[in-house]
């Protein structure tokens, strides 16, 4: 058996394999005598079928399948013994293939295409400065937390006209699309500042019209609304009818021990002083996850913007092309190419960073993630006292494996070791921020 690597480029190759028939007769034959004990063949009994017979009958499709194999052994094997960065799959070159003469050669070669990613080298020490940001809540931020959360625990009563943050139910009508949503709910405190005049003072069975694009911030809003995903709210456009059928307003709940207890946890707090403190306490965590969030994009960027790796960016394109079988066109493909490219190097880094770092992961690592997930779902006020509950669930869901979850989680638990190494062993440098200066910085830095 013979394997050549010509590479052509620093990103490209051409692996060569040769099989003679030192390296698959053994297999062959040994398949061949199988045959010949087990072949349900007419006239003869079973386990008495003679050699001959089972080599003219089967002896092509045995031969093929066994150099074939063997064949992608050897391939992978060459890769993973020579440590190349293959990027995309090995691709055959199916011209030379067919031309195979099964029937009478007794050498075979095979040639594949490979994409290969350039040397690189992570050297932590040569990476710049990051900066982690530390978002101070406002007492005007606490208190609007404060109100949110007696909302939430309030009491729901109907209302005859509209007022701010009241949920008004109705139809949605389209007249030149013929589109209707008879299950409407707006929520007027999710309403732009400069519409809610439009929603004012509206009364059981009055209507109104208005641009659906420009009565709310953003799709998310009008996905509320409408009851229907972001993409598809954002598909909505021009002039609808809205009627009204029904206005609940809710009433704020009492600031009492009952309220706090709902809010945080039973016996948690006693006082509105502590509670206030507790609800500050909760808005920093969240400020710090949106901190760590950015800091996380910032370490990615960062290493992307200082660690040089060229990619077979050709070769990517026919391959993704290729695994997609007709679902994308080239245009397509191109479009999306750079993001693909970016996540392609990344993954490059991360696994490089792993390797030199023996940073392994756990079966507990991956159930955090999923922990974590479940727990932003209950929200950071309702979680407290669940964690059994949410420790079975997120077991349940690892076991039932449902849209491969097991692999989805597993690449988000690697992902966040990897991170939680580097913010460790990287220059990090904290300053501390107002809530619209950070707010400013997240925009720039996303862009």
């Amino acid at each position: 058996m013979e394997t050549i690597l010509d590479k052509t480029s620093a990103t490209n190759g051409r692996l060569k394999v040769t099989v003679t028939e030192a390296d698959y007769k053994p297999e062959v034959d040994k398949k061949i005598k199988q045959y010949t004990k087990t072949a349900q063949v007419k006239g003869f009994r079973p386990g008495m079928v003679p050699k001959e017979y089972i080599q003219r009958l089967y002896g092509k499709s045995i031969l093929v399948d066994e150099v074939i194999n063997l064949v992608s052994k050897t391939t992978n094997e060459y890769i993973t013994n020579n440590k190349l960065r293959v990027v995309g799959d090995p691709m055959p070159d199916n011209e030379l293939s067919a031309k195979v003469d099964w029937d009478n050669s007794k050498e075979f070669s095979f040639e594949y295409d490979l994409g290969l990613a350039s040397d690189f080298t992570v050297d932590l020490s040569a990476i710049p400065a990051i900066t982690n940001y530390d978002i101070e809540p406002t007492e005007e931020r606490v208190t609007e937390a404060i109100e949110d959360i007696r909302r939430r625990f309030g009491n729901d009563s109907e209302a005859e006209e509209v007022e701010k943050e009241d949920l008004v139910f109705g139809t949605l009508k389209q007249e030149s699309s013929e589109t209707e949503i008879t299950d409407a709910t707006i929520s007027t405190g999710r309403v732009r500042e400069d519409a809610f005049h439009i929603f004012k003072g509206l009364e059981k069975g009055s209507s109104v019209k208005f641009d659906i694009q420009s009565v709310f911030e953003n799709p998310k809003d009008l996905g509320f609304a409408t009851g229907k995903s972001e993409e598809e709210a954002s598909a909505l456009t021009g002039e609808f009818e809205f009627t009204v059928e029904k206005i609940t307003r809710v009433s704020p709940a009492d600031i009492d021990q009952e309220f706090f207890d709902k809010a945080v946890g039973a016996g948690k707090v006693t006082t509105e002083e502590e509670f206030r403190e507790e609800i500050k306490r909760i808005v920093k965590e969240n400020y710090e996850r949106e901190s760590d969030y950015l800091l996380d994009f910032e370490v990615e960027k960062t290493l992307l913007d200082n660690i040089h790796i060229e990619l077979p960016d050709a070769f990517l394109k026919k391959w993704l092309l290729t695994i997609n079988e007709g679902k994308f066109t080239e245009e397509d493909i191109n479009k999306d190419y750079d993001a693909f490219a970016r996540g392609l190097r990344m993954d490059l880094i991360r696994n490089e960073i792993a390797a030199n770092n023996e940073i392994k992961l756990e079966y507990n690592d991956i159930v955090e993630e999923v922990k974590a997930e479940m727990r932003n779902y209950f929200g950071a006020y309702s979680y407290e006292g669940l964690e059994d509950i949410i420790d079975n669930m997120a077991r349940k869901q690892l076991k039932e494996n449902k849209d491969n979850a097991v692999r989805r989680y597993t690449d988000r638990a690697f992902g966040k070791k990897v991170r939680e190494f580097l913010k460790a062993n990287l220059t990090v440098e904290k300053k501390t921020v107002k809530v619209d200066e950070f707010n400013k910085i997240a925009e720039e830095v996303y862009a």
